[in-house]
């Protein structure tokens, strides 16, 4: 729990201590990007590409609403991408893969892990890991590294479609191409913990059970996200998984350090029961859909059931599902926020 020191309100509201509050914030990744194009008119492609405007639109958004985290990963292809994974770049959003970087089968054999400080956009992402340790660094702030995990980045670099069709045709391939991005990872994540973020998040929305099954996420998702919770100096991971997740929990609640699992598609209460005594939290999951084209009050209703259903004996942390789509009004967000708040104490 060492990484919750210098969030008291957010620590004592996850232990769900009498007259504490449940932790509530959005996630606010692509959406930073958009939000601060609008703000400046600087062209999403050169926020990406650069680690500073990065750190800048996040922190736009988190003192906007008043949130208390921010987390370097803002789109799922930066391994992808580092490996020569092609993207094709908006003008308002984040990017859109659009060809693998393994065009052949062969091209696997030569595959090797890429180096964080020369690869693609890594190094950006380092340099806003940095500004985070010195900018958002403060008493009740909480800043985060991140990446794809290695099912999502494997996706990535093969295609999912090549991926999912060759964990049955193929899967010591599978497994060389995971391994190569596992290392990746290992290596990106441990150069932002040193650069001064104070864990690390890793989106694997790719390994959800709406992908893959929970047969498949055990065989290619478990070892290697095992050997990243082994390998990066966190003193704890969130683990984002959008999509299905209800049949991964468990699997989920034994990969060591893992101490926070951002959640969908998923019912709360059952979840918890899944969980048991295990001290991991979830963290979710009102509808990005509702989010996007609700009303302030189905937001309020949606956070409400969410609350109901997750929050009884803490180990909760009130958002949203997946990361805010842009166009989201600030209306809906704030919403969310005040009904975390209000109807989050705990007696």
């Amino acid at each position: 729990m060492e990484l919750f020191e210098k969030v008291p309100e957010i620590l004592e509201g996850i232990l769900g201590k009498p007259g504490a509050t449940v932790p509530t914030f959005p996630i606010i990744l692509g959406y930073s990007i958009n939000e601060y194009h609008k703000h400046t008119g600087i062209p999403a492609p050169e926020i990406m590409k650069d680690g500073r405007k990065i750190a800048e639109a996040q922190i736009y958004v988190a003192r906007r609403f008043k949130i208390p985290f921010v987390i370097t990963i803002i789109d799922l292809n930066v391994i992808g991408e580092a490996f020569g994974a092609t993207l094709t770049y908006m003008q308002d959003v984040i990017p859109v893969h659009e060809i693998p970087a393994i065009k052949t089968l062969e091209d696997i054999d030569t595959l090797q892990p890429k180096d964080p400080h020369r690869d693609g956009r890594m190094p950006e992402i380092i340099k806003t890991a940095g500004i985070f340790g010195q900018k958002f660094s403060g008493q009740g702030e909480l800043s985060f590294g991140g990446c794809e995990g290695p099912i999502t980045a494997a996706g990535s670099v093969w295609g999912v479609e090549n991926l999912m069709r060759n964990m049955i045709k193929n899967p010591d391939l599978v497994h060389k191409v995971l391994a190569a991005c596992t290392d990746t990872i290992i290596d990106f994540c441990n150069t932002q913990i040193d650069a001064g973020v104070l864990g690390i998040g890793l989106a694997e929305p790719t390994a959800s059970s709406t992908c893959i099954s929970p047969q498949f996420f055990q065989e290619f998702a478990v070892p290697y996200l095992k050997k990243i919770t082994r390998n990066v100096n966190s003193p704890a991971f969130l683990l984002h998984v959008c999509g299905e997740s209800q049949n991964i929990v468990k699997l989920v609640s034994k990969i060591p350090n893992i101490l926070i699992f951002s959640v969908d598609q998923i019912d709360l209460r059952a979840a918890k029961g899944q969980i048991g005594k295990k001290f991991l939290i979830l963290l979710g999951n009102v509808s990005t859909g509702i989010m996007r084209r609700g009303t302030p009050v189905e937001v309020e209703v949606a956070a409400k059931a969410c609350l109901s259903e997750g929050a009884t004996g803490g180990k909760f942390i009130l958002s949203t599902g997946c990361d805010i789509a842009p166009g989201t009004q600030p209306k809906n967000i704030e919403t969310l926020i005040r009904i975390g708040k209000t109807y989050g104490k705990f007696p």
